[in-house]
């Protein structure tokens, strides 16, 4: 029964699933949606390296730390300077919130991407068996 359902898994479940769920906060229902069409493993590191940044942008802020220069604003400028779509996305969607706001919204969509790369070994030798 499972490897039938394994063998038959879409990945993007548990993104579609979010997306549409009203108990699911707008902004994450929106990540859900822009993480759709994204590969298992580039989908999730890139949610990790952009949810890292925004959780050292919080805590520089909290912290007080004013340095153009500091490492939250580096990582956050590289990011955003290597142009990657997915990530400018991500960023736009949480841009306008407060910072650990934001990089909560973010590691939840990191958690979830990790979950669904996750899936692939068990997926894969289900299909595999039932060759």
């Amino acid at each position: 029964m499972i490897e039938k359902y394994l063998a038959e898994y879409d990945f993007d479940l548990p993104l579609d699933d979010a997306a549409v769920d009203p108990d699911i906060v707008f902004v994450r229902r929106k990540l859900a949606t822009i993480a759709r069409s994204e590969g298992l493993d580039g989908g999730y590191y890139e949610a990790q390296e952009l949810a890292e940044a925004f959780l050292e942008a919080a805590f520089e802020a909290n912290a007080e730390i004013t340095d153009p220069d500091s490492p939250g604003r580096v990582k956050m400028s590289d990011i955003l300077d290597r142009g990657v779509p997915y990530q400018r996305a991500m960023f736009d969607a949480v841009a306008h919130l407060p910072l650990a706001d934001a990089a909560s919204h973010l590691v939840w969509l990191a958690d979830l991407m990790k979950a669904r790369a996750d899936m692939y070994r068990p997926v894969i030798a289900a299909r595999n068996q039932g060759r």
